[in-house]
């Protein structure tokens, strides 16, 4: 993915592209800078957390705060949309911790860190791993399913969350918990360890995810993201779980966690 204050220093060819909306000091992306892009996925960024818009919320010194955070996505989340913030992997923590001290669930992240390895740490959609490339652009490897960006095509506003459920572990060993699901191509789940004072949370562990379709046949574990009993989580992660219409998770954790069910 590129992104730009100026989106003529983007290459013509992305496929996905990232610029701004709002204005704070530099002028907002313009409808012909936009159009510049025809058959690119474009994620917007804004840099005020007043704005009730965008895919995105800049925080970084001169626009939005760690703590100014919270409120713009449960602003975004009654919107409709499934939003992601914006910032620096040393200033990760601050706001993960601004999410837990507001007690609202954390969104998705992309996450910048220039040091040229690709590589999107866990728990986060995106990652800008080179800055400020000539003529003046920056590049991001980004997951192959963005909640909130991709799903109903590129003006998505996300997938639809049709129910959170809390897990209570009735110990620290091995469990499972069954959950219902929509049937439909979209179907999945985002498991949610919960973060402590700190900004962080404790590991907890996923085994293997067992579903079931419509049929009544199995449409299968998740291989893929959970090799056995030894996914380890400390922070939210999504698991695909198409046709399904309810699943089986095994789960270890010493505290309670949350389970989105989208579809």
């Amino acid at each position: 993915m590129y992104d730009a204050v100026t989106a003529a220093n983007i290459p013509a060819g992305g496929q996905l592209v990232a610029g701004y909306i709002d204005k704070i000091k530099l002028e907002p992306w313009s409808a012909a800078d936009w159009a510049r892009f025809p058959d690119a996925i474009k994620v917007t960024i804004v840099k005020k957390a007043s704005t009730n818009d965008g895919h995105v919320l800049d925080v970084e010194p001169g626009d939005a705060t760690p703590a100014e955070a919270p409120g713009w996505v449960r602003m975004r989340r009654a919107a409709g949309a499934d939003p992601t913030v914006y910032c620096n992997l040393s200033t990760w923590p601050s706001v993960r911790s601004a999410f837990s001290t507001a007690g609202v669930p954390e969104p998705h992240y992309w996450i910048a860190h220039y040091n040229g390895d690709p590589t999107i740490p866990d728990g986060a959609v995106a990652k800008q791993y080179r800055g400020d490339v000539a003529p003046g652009y920056d590049v991001s490897s980004v997951v192959d399913f963005w909640p909130g960006v991709d799903g109903k095509g590129s003006d998505s506003t996300g997938v639809e969350i049709m129910e959170r459920i809390t897990v209570t572990p009735p110990n620290a060993e091995q469990n499972t918990v069954r959950v219902f699901l929509s049937g439909s191509p979209g179907a999945a789940v985002v498991v949610r360890p919960r973060l402590g004072g700190d900004g962080f949370s404790k590991p907890m562990w996923i085994g293997d995810i067992f579903a079931w379709g419509n049929d009544h046949n199995g449409v299968g574990h998740n291989p893929a993201q959970t090799s056995g009993y030894n996914s380890k989580l400390t922070s939210h992660r999504r698991f695909d779980l198409p046709g399904a219409i309810w699943a089986d998770i095994t789960y270890s954790s010493t505290d309670p966690f949350e389970i989105d069910i989208v579809g």
